[in-house]
């Protein structure tokens, strides 16, 4: 035989397990509504919390963009800066000079027909260095900051770690 249920099998909403009172039972029609809006509710905060994470996260890939670009230029001006170098090493090597002295009509001066005059604090040229010292060695830095490389969650978690960490006394 089989038993009669004085209950529905679908759960009591949480809302009706908290006993406040009320003067009227609500409408089923409003009730639907209510869920209905919170939902949306939490949907809208959803989409607000994506929307704000994509707008981050492409500021932060356009300056790492910018960046890789910038150290590109760079690299390339200081390139163009060690051919102006090189072309005028050439321009003012002592041959090319010696000609272009011929061609303007200067010659070679006789040691018995010089004099030298010593000027009080000219210390003379400075010798170029060319290269580094023997034993250092540059090396290339990274393109792109590690600041621009972290997303939004590895911020926020890395946040939640340190403020877990200051909390239990870590720190």
């Amino acid at each position: 035989m089989t038993e009669t249920r004085n209950t529905s099998r679908r759960p009591t909403p949480f809302w009706k397990k908290i006993n406040l009172p009320q003067a009227f039972k609500q409408a089923p029609w409003r009730s639907q509504i209510q869920l209905v809006g919170l939902f949306l509710l939490g949907l809208v905060v959803v989409l607000l919390v994506a929307g704000i994470y994509l707008t981050i996260s492409g500021q932060a890939a356009e300056a790492g963009l910018d960046t890789y670009n910038l150290a590109y230029e760079r690299r390339s001006l200081e390139r163009s800066i060690a051919d102006y170098k090189a072309q005028l090493a050439q321009i003012s090597s002592s041959a090319v000079m010696e000609e272009r002295a011929k061609s303007m009509g200067f010659s070679e001066a006789n040691p018995d027909n010089v004099i030298y005059v010593s000027v009080p604090g000219y210390t003379g040229r400075q010798t170029a260095i060319l290269a580094p010292p023997p034993g250092i060695t540059q090396t290339q830095g990274a393109v792109v900051k590690t600041e621009y490389r972290d997303s939004l969650w590895d911020w926020l978690f890395q946040g939640i770690n340190r403020l877990s960490s200051s909390v239990r006394g870590n720190s």
